[in-house]
């Protein structure tokens, strides 16, 4: 109560792109470790291609805004007397 709809939005947005940013890391150094593993089990050429690194990313990002801004409309739809 007393937070504007854009201010919420806001934060909504920020907490969003932390929690892409620190889900995406992780993922990302897994992937590359699996593909180590398998290249070395297989022999077979398998990179990971730093454009797929970006739009991998990028996706994350998108992903992850979009699924703010859909709670976000949760958001402004309560009623604040109903939450508390």
């Amino acid at each position: 109560m007393g937070y504007s709809n854009l201010d919420l939005l806001g934060v909504v947005f920020q907490e969003a792109i932390i929690l892409a940013i620190c889900g995406y890391f992780p993922g990302c150094l897994i992937s590359i470790g699996l593909y180590g593993i398998t290249r070395n089990a297989t022999s077979l050429p398998l990179i990971m291609p730093i454009d797929r690194v970006i739009q991998i990313f990028v996706l994350t990002i998108v992903m992850c805004v979009v699924s703010g801004a859909i709670a976000s409309s949760k958001l402004r739809s309560a009623d604040p007397a109903d939450i508390l």
